[in-house]
Order: C-alpha cells, then structure tokens, then sequence
C-alpha cells in the first residue's frame, strides 16, 4: 500500500492523457463520414444463347477431334477391320488350342463328400497316400482309416 500511495502522490491520479471537449459526441459522425459508399448489389450480366451453349459445343468438337484421330491411326496403321468372325491370326490361334482352356477355366468346386468319397475310392490305405504325395501322416492321424 505505501509503494501505491508513494507513486500516486508523486504522479497523482490524473493520467496524462486527454481527449478534446466534445470529441467522442461526434466520434461516431465522423467514422460514418469517413467509410465509403456501401455498393449497390450488382445484377448478374444476363447471357446469350451462345455463351450458354459454348461450353457444350467446346466438348463436343472435343470428341469430334479425338474420333478423327482415331480413324487416322487407326487407316494409318492399315489394319483391316476387326469383328468377331475375322480375330487376327495369332488370337484365332490361342482360341483353337483347347490347352488353354485348362489354364482359364477353374473347376467346378466339389463338396467335400464328393472329394472324400473319390479319395476313399482312389486308396484303400493312408500308406498309399502318403507314398502317391510324399508326405507322413504324424502319429496322431494314423488310425483316421480305421
């Protein structure tokens, strides 16, 4: 407390700020005077059937062009059409040999009585099985058989 009183009798209470007489009654003129105009809404410019449709007309010439290409290279390259009934010859090839088919085609997935019953017709024993695969059969599977 006497540190404050010290200070306040040194400096007193007034600070040593001042505002004119009168200024903050006309502060807020003022500030409204200095702003600039609020702008109208600007109506949105109105477009022509044109600068509508433009934009389509752009895309489409797009794809135009890229048609066009296509049958350049494509009359460029000299190959002859393609269909179905006329593959070219190294794919009419691949098609005739039935080898492929094995690769391509999965099984049929058969149920698991249908593979017990083929293997129980296939081998009498688990010893037959095991000399076909190379496998032994560990200890406590021997009598699975029995």
């Amino acid at each position: 407390m006497k540190e404050e009183e010290k200070i306040i009798g040194r400096y007193g209470r007034k600070g040593p700020w001042k505002v004119p007489e009168g200024y903050f009654e006309s502060l807020s003129v003022d500030i409204i005077e200095k702003l600039p105009a609020y702008p109208e809404k600007q109506e949105p410019v109105k477009l022509s059937a044109w600068q509508r449709v433009k934009p389509y007309v752009y895309l489409a010439a797009m794809f135009a062009g890229i048609w066009c290409m296509m049958q350049m290279f494509h009359n460029v390259s000299g190959m002859g059409s393609l269909n179905i009934d006329n593959p070219p010859e190294h794919i009419a090839a691949l098609m005739s040999e039935s080898a492929m088919d094995d690769m391509y085609l999965m099984p049929l997935s058969d149920s698991d009585y249908e593979l017990i019953d083929e293997m129980s017709s296939k081998y009498s024993s688990i010893e037959e099985f095991e000399k076909d695969f190379g496998v032994t059969i560990e200890p406590q599977f021997d009598n699975a058989d029995k």
